[in-house]
């Protein structure tokens, strides 16, 4: 019998629940909103379709394996070099990498808890050590105690900014203490999934790579403003030897000839991002006010979500359950260690308009 490693077999197996589609045939829903995932339900540019059209002839040909026209693309908007940017399918995937590019025999990741679940699994998938602090006031990541609590055997810290699923951002002050008090041979991953968001919702929203220190890598996807979620492309940004090891590591051919045309025509239309952020940030100011008026407990977000405080599970549970039975599918947080609090994610001004009249009771 083939044996499976401890580390595998101790992980929990995704187990997806029933397509939305099934969901509102069985309920027999005239009106839904699917806002559990944090994607753009506006959906991708008319350019990303253009670009995918474009390459559609030669998806027999293998992609270019260094992508050099979006790497170029994603370096000139960060006013950086193209050895400083890797991507791969999705940031999570490049995530993943670090783990074979950087880490050896007992060497820990340090975080906090109630972040990314991707981030522990991963971890486990390698047989990394994950060591948890707990998240500080207002569900924020605990700056001064990550500090305290690297020891000789931490290799990297990873931070989400914004966090997900709490929405909380450490601030340029907190980042800047962060990074000055962590020593250079130590990797700071700073997780910038929903960056297009955070950057016009606070002007106090740091930009990690910005800061040019050399154990400093910035992650960052197509997944959320770009509204390609299902074509799969992330990045990181770095110094060239840290984005070097990377590219060593990752799949030689990934990502695919339509995820890097996606990428590309995404890039090229930031009306349509602008669009979306915008969107966004509307959509958060009205579900504040309407979980104000409800005496809801959330935390002011800087994603494309907001979280909410039940203080007991089985309120958090029964609110999920109740609300997709009006057609409003949001995300119970139990997976990521917070079973008491519910995510909602904003949506198009339709679906949030719904949620909202869902939520009065309407």
């Amino acid at each position: 019998m083939i044996s499976i490693p401890k580390n595998i077999q101790e992980l929990v197996s995704y187990k997806p629940g029933k397509p939305v589609s099934q969901i509102i045939e069985e309920l027999g829903l005239s009106e839904w909103a699917v806002l559990w995932n944090n994607e753009n339900n506006l959906g991708p540019s008319s350019n990303v379709l253009e670009r995918i059209q474009e390459v559609g002839g030669n998806f027999h040909t293998y992609p270019d394996p260094a992508s050099t026209q979006l790497r170029s693309m994603i370096a000139e908007q960060n006013n950086c070099h193209i050895d400083n940017v890797v991507v791969d399918n999705g940031s999570e995937s490049v995530f993943d990498c670090m783990f074979r590019a950087f880490f050896e025999k007992n060497d820990k990741l340090l975080t906090c808890d109630g972040t990314f679940v991707a981030v522990y699994i991963w971890a486990k998938s390698n047989k990394v050590p994950v060591a948890r602090i707990p998240l500080a006031r207002g569900y924020q990541f605990d700056i001064d105690r990550l500090i305290y609590s690297i020891t000789p055997q931490t290799k990297a810290i990873y931070v989400a900014n914004p966090n997900n699923p709490t929405g909380a951002m450490i601030s340029n002050e907190q980042l800047s203490q962060l990074i000055d008090n962590v020593p250079d041979h130590v990797l700071i991953i700073v997780d910038e999934a929903y960056y297009e968001y955070a950057k016009v919702i606070s002007d106090d929203y740091p930009d990690s790579f910005q800061l040019r220190r050399p154990n400093v890598i910035t992650l960052r996807t197509f997944s959320k403003a770009y509204g390609i979620a299902g074509i799969r492309v992330g990045y990181a940004l770095g110094e060239a030897r840290l984005i070097e090891a990377l590219s060593k590591v990752k799949m030689t051919f990934a990502p695919s000839n339509l995820a890097q045309a996606a990428g590309i025509g995404a890039l090229e239309d930031q009306a349509h991002i602008h669009k979306s952020v915008m969107l966004n940030k509307t959509a958060l100011q009205q579900f504040y006010t309407a979980m104000h008026d409800a005496e809801l407990e959330y935390t002011p977000s800087y994603g494309n979500f907001v979280m909410v405080d039940f203080k007991e599970e089985e309120l958090a549970k029964t609110v999920t359950e109740k609300m997709m039975k009006q057609g409003i599918f949001i995300r119970h947080l139990k997976a990521f260690g917070l079973p008491h609090c519910v995510r909602i994610s904003t949506g198009t001004e339709a679906e949030n308009a719904l949620f909202v009249s869902k939520l009065q009771g309407k």
